[in-house]
């Protein structure tokens, strides 16, 4: 196939030959796999559902949208009618982060509403589905009120609505009084409520998406992520009790080598591993509220301890909206204090690890180890903040020439964010792990071991 083009005033034959189609076919195939891998949209909730409009309908919603993909995204425009007025925090979406879309319904009429919303993002080649449903009988009385900006929380906007939360052991099923109920909002504690005899606490707050933390000194704390309102009110929460006694130590002999056995996990040897000096970077943002996530690095950490040595040294430094020692460098054969202190962990605030990693290099030049593994060990289940990223990898190369070792541990993340991880833990010339169930709980047994064999 042949065209005849123009060109100074004389015709020139261009011949497309097989090669060029497939180059070109390549080519629009890149174009589309890219829009459509990289576009991993989550919106919650899914659905606005407003139910039979009353006088306690919840009129402002708000949406969120993450950007699960490697790549920032942008929502380039949407389908909402006049009857909607709509807010966003911002329309560029960062990888792993979140924008809020603040919607409020103001019907004109009283009538059945049935509408699918179309939200358009650059990442894809077609428009994510947002249905809205609602059965008006009854109108919004404050339609001719702006919608609420976002300098003001759910309070300053909201009715407030009753909510229940139950908490309960997960092995018996029976309630479990005294029990803290911490509830916030955007990483802002908004209340700490305490269960009944019968394992129930109530309150009001305004209608608006939450987290809510159970926890009790005998238990492991548990949470989750939730809007509040009137159709979505009754929240049940099990937690784990813990177990009270340590297990005994007692000796056995494997493969004609001595070593301690606690429980089934045996200890290092001295012969055959060096002593540790390792600090453990806890991630404890809210995001760690979801699923079993906080309480598999509690898990681990416990595990952990149970194979250290009165030679090897742990220190443990949280961090969520800025960084703090939670435990001071403590031997390895004060299991007891080691396991308080990580029971007594929960979960709250934003992610920002960058002064983390500075205190955590501090403390392991502080107590130096010349004859042994010096470690840092992250432990978090996203990528870090954009900002502090950067901040991040500098340190993480200059620690590499003070002989530190920095490993990173994912707990039930991302794709994305497990090749993210994955750079920090190269540079810092360690591991890259992952604890995804109670099956994996000895992956940072075996880190010690690998880092610290003779």
């Amino acid at each position: 196939m042949c065209f005849r083009v123009l060109h100074c005033s004389c015709f020139t034959r261009i011949t497309f030959t097989p090669e060029h189609y497939l180059k070109h076919f390549l080519i629009i195939l890149f174009v589309f796999l890219s829009a459509n891998l990289f576009g991993q949209i989550e919106i919650l909730p899914g659905t606005l559902d407003y139910g039979t409009t009353t006088p306690e309908t919840q009129w402002v919603i708000d949406v969120h949208i993450t950007n699960k993909g490697p790549k920032k995204d942008f929502l380039l425009r949407h389908t909402f009618s006049h009857e909607y007025e709509v807010l966003f925090t911002s329309k560029s979406i960062l990888p792993d982060s979140s924008i809020v879309m603040r919607v409020k319904f103001s019907p004109r009429m009283k009538e059945s509403y049935r509408e699918k919303i179309e939200l358009y993002f650059a990442s894809m080649s077609e428009p994510i589905i947002l249905p809205v449903n609602a059965n008006v009988d009854y109108l919004n009385p404050d339609d001719h009120i702006p919608c609420p900006n976002f300098s003001r929380l759910a309070a300053d906007c909201c009715k407030d609505n009753f909510f229940m939360v139950e908490v309960v052991d997960a092995a018996t099923g029976e309630p479990i009084d005294r029990s803290e109920v911490k509830i916030s909002e955007r990483n802002i504690s908004r209340m700490k409520l305490q269960t009944m005899n019968d394992g129930k606490v109530s309150h009001s707050i305004p209608i608006g998406y939450y987290g809510i933390e159970a926890t009790h000194p005998d238990y492991f704390s548990s949470g989750l992520m939730s809007y509040i309102n009137h159709r979505n009110a009754y929240f049940k929460i099990e937690l784990e009790r813990k177990n009270v006694e340590l297990p005994p130590m007692i000796e056995s002999t494997v493969d004609t080598m001595q070593v301690e056995v606690v429980g089934e996990i045996q200890l290092m040897p001295d012969e055959d591993f060096r002593p540790n000096n390792v600090v453990y970077l806890l991630d404890i943002s809210s995001s760690m509220l979801q699923g079993d996530k906080l309480e598999l690095m509690k898990s681990s950490l416990i595990q952990m301890s149970k194979a250290l040595r009165k030679q090897d040294k742990i220190t443990l430094i949280s961090y969520a909206a800025d960084a703090k020692i939670i435990l001071e460098t403590t031997t390895g054969d004060q299991q007891a204090v080691i396991r308080s202190i990580v029971e007594g962990m929960h979960a709250d605030g934003s992610t920002s690890g960058a002064s983390g990693f500075s205190k955590s290099y501090e403390v392991l030049k502080r107590e130096f180890l010349d004859e042994g593994n010096n470690q840092l060990i992250v432990i978090t289940d996203g990528i870090f903040q954009p900002e502090d990223q950067k901040r991040i990898n500098k340190l993480v190369r200059k620690s590499v020439k003070k002989n530190f070792t920095t490993s990173i541990v994912g707990i039930q993340c991302a794709f994305f964010a497990k090749s993210k991880l994955t750079e920090v833990s190269t540079l810092g010339k360690g591991s890259f792990l992952l604890i995804e169930q109670k099956e994996d709980l000895n992956v940072l047994i075996e880190e010690l071991k690998r880092r610290s064999a003779n």
